[in-house]
């Protein structure tokens, strides 16, 4: 919506029933039954024992992987032969004999992975993840429902109630790229929510940021580490102190939040960050407790552990949710670090607790008149025709777009990534489009998005 001709030829008030209209739309279709139903359910499951949350998940396995071996043709040739029995009493132990899948099966199975069953319509949406490799993934409405259901308590987790006041600065181009005066918000009546561009973060606007936040005097704030985290360096650095009242919790997510950044914005926010682990997949989630550990969400998903290097384990998941494109022993590519066995939490909640997670780690792209962007996946994000794709600077002028094609790429993906990121940087910067064989990953195997080596 925020790119369409009429959103960005209205006044700003014009803008902000734009945005309340489409909110309601998306709220009548995220919260709709399955949401109240699933939202009362997790508000007792949280508080299940060890043995309940095991029991619920052999069930959910036992129901996702039949499904799927009936009624999805992917897995139904590939379980053919592996004789599953689901009325065993060990089930669903024998999982550990099912393939592992990684995006690249995903990816080349196509609509092989969507089940013969139908119920309803499908909504499509789009990742680059932490691979940097773009994928077209499908759920069902019910499976909207139940991420929104377990995103909405991590939200209580932070404190808030629905209804209340929030600000959000994530991936939205709430503004136009080109413009260089303040307002970079606008207000979400729908939702009481004030909205925030993440691409006009500079030294010159951070003042009129952090004054916006301060009148509006969210509950909750829900950003990008890499957002609020240039806020709270720039309160930092020039003494400023955040003079919101009502703020309880920062819920931070789509970025992996380093310890040091976590402490520096609760410092100039004086409040604890939430950080919430999830990806487009939905086979994995982790959340933040009241008492700022992270927890494995055990009813969420079934949640397996591949041991890795220097005591990570990789995260292979199995989501509950979403039966009309099952994902069955996914590779998310994402590594954590547990904490010692038999580690009990202070919150009373019998989720596996977890040490540290290790997902996306990017630079911002830094431009001449002093901004300051991060999370600029979007660019790549639906485009047909990039197997892989990486933004590099090495000029504070220009960024060039490395991408590895597929067969599918033309000269129209050209001038959409060329499109896309022009929306995002504005026309300050030169854009450069270079294809190429690879794109070198970091020593974990990870492809980093984005460096910066201005």
């Amino acid at each position: 919506m925020f790119s369409s001709f009429a959103y960005r030829h209205s006044p700003i008030g014009a803008q902000e029933l734009l945005i309340a209209a489409k909110s309601s739309l998306r709220g009548l279709m995220r919260e709709g039954r399955a949401f109240e139903e699933v939202a009362a359910r997790i508000e007792d499951s949280q508080w299940w024992s060890a043995q309940e949350l095991r029991e619920f998940q052999s069930r959910q396995l036992r129901r996702i992987i039949e499904s799927a071996a009936r009624n999805v043709p992917y897995y139904r040739e590939r379980y053919r032969a592996l004789g599953l029995d689901f009325e065993e009493p060990e089930f669903p132990a024998p999982i550990e004999n099912l393939p592992l899948i990684t995006k690249a099966d995903v990816r080349e199975g196509g609509k092989s992975f969507l089940s013969e069953r139908k119920r309803g319509p499908l909504f499509a949406g789009s990742t680059s993840g932490t691979t940097g490799t773009p994928l077209t993934l499908y759920q069902d409405l019910s499976a909207i429902n139940r991420e929104n259901a377990f995103i909405w308590r991590q939200l209580a987790w932070a404190g808030l109630r629905r209804g209340e006041r929030r600000a959000w600065m994530r991936g939205d181009m709430i503004v136009p790229a080109t413009q260089e005066k303040p307002p970079y918000w606008r207000l979400n009546r729908a939702e009481n929510m004030l909205m925030f561009s993440s691409y006009h973060l500079s030294d010159a606007a951070a003042p009129a940021y952090v004054a916006a936040l301060a009148r509006f005097d969210p509950v909750v704030i829900q950003a990008y580490p890499s957002s609020i985290g240039f806020l709270a360096g720039w309160m930092s650095d020039a003494g400023a102190r955040y003079r919101g009242r009502s703020l309880r919790g920062i819920v931070t997510s789509s970025e992996t939040l380093p310890d040091t950044r976590r402490r520096e914005i609760e410092r100039a926010f004086g409040c604890r960050v939430f950080d919430w682990y999830g990806q487009a997949e939905r086979v994995a989630a982790i959340g933040t407790c009241e008492h700022g550990r992270y927890h494995l969400l055990s009813d969420y998903s079934f949640v397996e552990l591949l041991p890795a290097d220097n005591g990570l384990f990789e995260l292979v998941g199995t989501g509950f949710h979403n039966r009309s494109m099952p994902l069955i022993r996914y590779r998310c590519g994402d590594f954590v670090r547990p904490a010692p066995e038999g580690q009990r939490c202070a919150c009373g909640r019998s989720f596996p607790l977890i040490e540290q997670v290790s997902g996306r780690v990017d630079d911002p792209v830094k431009l001449p008149g002093g901004r300051s962007v991060g999370r600029l996946d979007h660019i790549f994000k639906g485009v047909e025709g990039v197997l892989e794709a990486q933004i590099r600077q090495d000029r504070l002028d220009a960024v060039t777009l490395l991408v590895v094609p597929s067969t599918a790429f033309d000269e129209r993906t050209r001038e959409t990534l060329l499109n896309n990121a022009r929306h995002r940087l504005g026309d300050e910067i030169g854009l450069e489009i270079r294809l190429v064989d690879a794109v070198l990953r970091t020593g974990n195997g990870k492809l980093k998005g984005v460096i910066c080596n201005v």
